[in-house]
């Protein structure tokens, strides 16, 4: 067995398995010892932050050794069910998972033991994959604050509360994983972990059996190490629930072989790029050459200066506390981790708001969505650097993680000068980040795609060609995981 067989891509671990070179099982426990060793520290998760775990990443809040083991069993004495068969994975700490706790990141969860599956979770034992671990996070999917460290260089912030998946996929402890994004936080942890991810179309994906931190903005999606990974990973999640009524009726069907023609006017957030100090921006440039030798037409593009911070947190904020109302009432919102309490008292402070600022804020998102869909009719796909730098430091002062605050960013950029991005989340838009290169530093840096409603395939396609010229998904992190 191959000293890697940790870190293939789906296409590849699907298989060895399909030929019977590789059972589930051993797979699995390759995964399982991986973990043990590498990533859990000797306390219990999920901790406060400034927690210390040494040499360990602690990516992985609960491993479910038992349970993963015996569906690994059943996958290898059941007919397969597609490319996801036998394959362990992991998932957010925010998603419901019978018999496997749930914590959403907060000791105050510590103890909570579904006894229902969220939707992604049945639709992807029903393709046979095989739940092995739940995913560290920030507490409440908030902020850059999660346990989980960065396996590129453990000083440095794993940027965003879908920082788990990120990180445990890079580092090479599951197959796959499952994210959720609200402002960035699938695409966020992937740039700086050099992770592929994708935000799915709002209602592409049903986000019944997972935490609530905003439903109008709420979005679940894949991480993997490819762009094919992500593909294969939307087909087996995607599709209408009558339980999640922002469902779409609407299938996705993954097509392997990207057909993207040549000509396809790309826009180019230029100043997005000029963020990057000039030896990232050098990446950056390869990364648009590489698309401009794949057919692209690259067009510089400018967007409107809007308030997308204040009505991203208006909306954030009045739903989030509106959703975590009876932890308020009941009190037990005061267990918070202390890093997390002026984001908490945010949320108090939106409920006193009036209903009129909410709708308001509704409003100028609609205005926002109008001048996306303008944008998206004359260029199918916009690209942007992910984040402008690489990882920033993972600070400890006074026992607060620094950057805690989701308003102040790593990098010394705050995220509402990324605008094609914040465009995106507002809007509800697919957007895909993969790996493009690194600083020098040794640390990732990776590009966004983004497309109109619907389109993922679109971005697949250019995604997957990307890939194809280049191997900067294919690099992984020295062993033992720098200090």
């Amino acid at each position: 067995m191959q000293n890697d067989i940790h870190y293939a891509s789906i296409a590849e671990l699907s298989r060895l398995l399909e030929t019977r070179q590789l059972s589930s099982v051993e797979l699995t426990e390759l995964y399982l010892n991986r973990v043990e060793r590498l990533d859990q520290p000797d306390f219990d998760l999920p901790a406060d932050p400034s927690r210390s775990s040494g040499e360990k990443l602690a990516t992985i809040i609960t491993l479910a050794r038992s349970q993963a083991l015996e569906a690994a069993r059943r996958a290898d004495t059941t007919e397969r069910r597609g490319p996801l068969h036998g394959l362990p994975y992991g998932v957010k700490d925010l998603l419901d998972t019978r018999g496997v706790r749930t914590t959403w990141g907060s000791r105050i969860f510590a103890d909570n033991v579904p006894d229902r599956n969220a939707a992604v979770v049945e639709k992807l034992e029903a393709a046979g994959a095989v739940l092995m671990a739940k995913m560290s996070m920030g507490e409440f999917a908030g902020g850059n604050t999660s346990n989980a460290l960065n396996p590129w260089k453990r000083d440095r912030t794993t940027f965003g509360s879908s920082s788990g998946t990120a990180a445990g996929t890079v580092a090479g402890f599951i197959a796959f994983g499952i994210g959720s994004e609200t402002g960035g936080s699938i695409v966020y942890p992937c740039s700086a972990v050099g992770a592929t991810g994708l935000r799915p179309t709002l209602g592409r994906v049903s986000r019944y059996g997972a935490m609530v931190l905003s439903w109008s903005l709420d979005k679940l999606g894949p991480v993997g190490r490819t762009a094919e990974d992500c593909g294969l990973v939307l087909e087996a999640i995607a599709g209408y629930d009558s339980r999640d009524n922002a469902t779409a009726r609407r299938e996705f069907s993954f097509r392997r072989e990207p057909a993207f023609p040549r000509g396809t006017r790309v826009g180019v957030e230029r100043a997005a790029f000029e963020l990057a100090a000039p030896a990232d921006r050098r990446v950056f440039e390869d990364a648009l050459e590489v698309l401009r030798d794949a057919g692209c037409e690259l067009e510089d593009i400018s967007l409107p200066d809007r308030p997308y911070g204040p009505i991203f947190s208006q909306l954030v904020g009045c739903e989030s506390g509106s959703f975590f109302e009876p932890y308020f009432d009941d009190g037990r919102i005061a267990g918070c981790f202390p890093y997390n309490r002026a984001r908490i008292a945010s949320w108090m402070a939106a409920r006193l708001q009036p209903t009129s600022d909410y709708l308001f804020a509704q409003r100028v998102r609609s205005e926002l969505i109008r001048e996306a869909d303008e944008l998206i009719s004359r260029y199918p796909i916009v690209v942007a650097p992910t984040w402008p730098s690489g990882a920033a430091r993972r600070e400890v002062v006074d026992g607060w993680p620094v950057p805690a605050d989701p308003e102040l960013e790593p990098g010394g950029t705050t995220h509402t000068r990324l605008k094609i991005h914040n465009v995106a989340n507002i809007a509800g838009l697919p957007g895909i980040s993969i790996p493009c290169g690194f600083d020098q530093e040794g640390l990732p840096l990776s590009i966004q795609l983004v497309a109109g409603a619907w389109e993922e395939q679109v971005l697949l396609d250019l995604a997957m060609i990307y890939q194809r010229e280049t191997d900067w998904h294919h690099r992984r992190p020295p062993e033992p995981f720098r200090a």
